[in-house]
């Protein structure tokens, strides 16, 4: 359960990184407001940092990695939709869909 939460904890603080620097980017008019996102990014960044190295004491590094990335990937494509407008099409989704079952396959002992 402990290597589930990390995990978890790593990945949705990998998104939390990235939602950070993508408002930085949208504030570059605002000084104040482009350092201040991205130094929560940056936070946010270290934690990701510390779960995912706790995580790797229970779960190998090939498993691991491939969860969090692939997870964070599309945690981000789905934020960068319904969050960011961002534009869905039916080759991103299937795409994302590949990409749950690949984490699927490689998860299988």
């Amino acid at each position: 359960m402990l290597k589930i939460l990390l995990l978890t904890g790593a990945i949705l603080s990998n998104v939390l990184t990235n939602i950070g620097f993508k408002y930085s980017a949208l504030n570059e008019a605002i000084p104040a407001k482009k350092w201040g996102w991205l130094a929560l990014g940056l936070v946010f960044g270290l934690i990701n940092s510390i779960l995912f190295t706790e995580c790797l004491k229970y779960i190998s590094l090939q498993v691991a990695s491939t969860i969090f990335f692939s997870l964070t990937i599309v945690g981000l494509f789905l934020i960068s939709y319904y969050w960011f407008g961002e534009e869905l099409t039916l080759l991103r989704g299937l795409g994302g869909l590949v990409i749950i079952v690949g984490v699927i396959m490689m998860s299988i002992k």
